[in-house]
């Protein structure tokens, strides 16, 4: 082999991986970059992308509901899903257990249960901890941990992407590690080129030949004229002065990068703009406000629906779930938010109080009463007031309302005054028969005579001189 002639070798081997993740597993990586859950944050467009799912989906509170009875009750939050484990907050755990997911594809959580059913702590475990998962001949899933066994009952898992058949899903890490490595990759090269690079900033030409203490002296005079103090320059002795700018490929390199960010933001379906990527669609005020919605439809109720079916899994009761409350990711402004409150208010479908607490506002006597306020009558449902009430949740409406048969109105009594409706009046009107006879109108002869003359014969005379020009004209009238 040449001594100037070396292969290139970029390839890495599959054994010096500690996280298990070698350099080709089933999606290849020509990057030369090792890409772990470790180096990948290296990647701004990947750490924008998790941290943007993990905080999306942990921000969002828990409600609990239950259909046992057929109408959906709300109840209390267990103990376990307020305080997880004696090291997080729900929030933490939330977030862990999506960041796990994001990564890897699988996210696996130790929930023993207790007397009463409900898990007495909820712990994540790490996807490269778990060697083995199998299904049991009863069909419940095990998990091999170490060289302990859990079975399914202990230990709940959750997938981004799984095929039929198999135990643990898709790792979103794995499927773009030569994406995520090429980012990386370059990174690096931008690194060294501007870190350690010989390239500089503009030249000094000349064609005249100059020894190398006469170069010195042009640089050093050079630099001590113009360095950081932008002044003219005046060159003599052939001297020219030229500017290194970045090439067309450090360009293409740039724009190659912005590529990479679009394709990680296409994997995990998130706009462009929420990862403060360039090159996508323009965006305003106004239709940003609107993908805030999108974003929650399409990138995160997903994931949302993937960890409310967990949790569910893991409370004793069947008839009771868990959900995450989008309200406070989607909340509007303030305006809209107070008038979309009053409509509901007025049309019997929220409380005041119940208003009032989205706002974490204090509640007031009397604001659990439903009110209902239709235009052109008087709001009803004040407890204590003039009309009737309508009820609370708890506690049904009273009747007071009277109906008789021979009566055409009804009347809503009350101590203190007398609301009369009156039903409505339909009146019914035969259309009138109007019979109209033919006229007949008699319309004279009408005779004109017209007088005709009496016709004529003419006999016309012309005398000509001997040149042949004419010189009278003699018209006579012949007799029949």
């Amino acid at each position: 082999m040449s001594l100037w002639r070396k292969l290139e070798q970029r390839a890495l081997p599959t054994n010096i991986d500690p996280y298990q993740i070698t350099a080709r597993p089933f999606f290849a990586n020509y990057s030369g970059e090792i890409v772990t859950e470790l180096t990948v944050f290296a990647s701004s467009a990947v750490s924008s992308a998790i941290t943007l799912l993990a905080d999306s989906v942990a921000v969002m509170p828990l409600e609990f509901s239950s259909t046992e009875t057929g109408e959906v009750k709300s109840i209390a939050a267990p103990s376990v899903f307020r305080k997880p484990n004696d090291r997080q907050t729900i929030f933490e755990f939330i977030h862990q257990t999506m960041l796990t997911l994001a990564l890897h594809g699988n996210a696996y959580i130790y929930a023993p249960k207790g007397k009463d059913g409900l898990p007495l702590e909820l712990r994540n475990i790490h996807p490269n901890a778990v060697r083995k998962v199998a299904e049991t001949d009863t069909g419940k899933l095990t998990y091999t941990i170490g060289s302990n066994v859990y079975s399914s009952d202990d230990i709940h898992s959750v997938s981004w992407m799984v095929f039929p058949e198999q135990m643990k899903g898709i790792s979103p890490l794995e499927s773009m590690r030569n994406t995520i490595g090429m980012g990386l990759a370059m990174d690096r090269f931008l690194a060294q080129f501007y870190g350690e690079g010989a390239t500089p900033s503009s030249v000094l030409e000349t064609d005249q030949n100059l020894t190398a203490e006469q170069a010195k002296q042009i640089k050093d005079n050079w630099e001590e004229a113009h360095y950081k103090k932008r002044r003219p320059a005046v060159l003599q002795g052939g001297l020219k002065w030229r500017s290194v700018t970045t090439s067309a490929a450090d360009m293409q390199m740039l724009e190659h990068k912005e590529s990479i960010i679009r394709d990680i933001a296409r994997l995990y379906r998130i706009p462009l703009h929420l990862i403060l990527g360039s090159g996508g669609d323009s965006q305003t005020y106004a239709n940003i406000e609107a993908l805030g919605s999108t974003f929650y439809k399409y990138t995160l109720l997903g994931w949302v629906r993937r960890l409310e079916s967990l949790f569910s899994e893991m409370l004793p009761n069947p008839y009771e779930e868990v959900h995450f409350n989008p309200d406070e990711f989607l909340r509007a402004d303030l305006l809209t938010r107070v008038k979309a409150q009053q409509i509901q208010i007025m049309s019997g479908m929220l409380t005041p109080n119940e208003a009032r607490a989205y706002e974490n506002r204090e509640p007031y006597e009397g604001g659990d009463q439903f009110v209902l306020g239709i235009a052109g009558t008087a709001v009803a449902g004040i407890e204590g007031g003039a009309l009737p009430t309508i009820g609370t949740d708890a506690e049904p409406p009273v009747r007071s309302n009277q109906y008789r048969e021979n009566q055409t109105m009804v009347i809503h009594e009350t101590p203190q005054d007398i609301s009369i409706r009156m039903p409505q009046q339909r009146v019914k009107v035969d259309s009138p028969i109007v019979n109209i006879e033919p006229q007949t109108i008699n319309i004279p002869e009408t005779v004109v005579n017209v007088s005709m003359p009496e016709p004529r014969t003419i006999r016309r005379t012309v005398e000509r001189d001997e040149n042949g020009r004419i010189m009278t004209i003699i018209d006579e009238q012949v007799g029949e």
